[in-house]
């Protein structure tokens, strides 16, 4: 699996234990930066 995450952090480094929660979740919420009323779902679900 790869996961883009673009430049908004170091997610591993500082983040991990969310990260972690997020990928057993199976799923992340983004805050658009420009307009944050939007909030775009991620499935973070292995395919095969």
């Amino acid at each position: 699996m790869v996961i883009n995450t673009g430049q908004r952090t170091d997610i591993p480094a500082f983040y991990s234990k969310w990260f972690m929660n997020r990928i057993r979740e199976g799923y992340v919420l983004v805050r658009n930066p420009y307009h944050p009323e939007q909030i775009t779902r991620y499935e973070l679900r292995w395919t095969a």
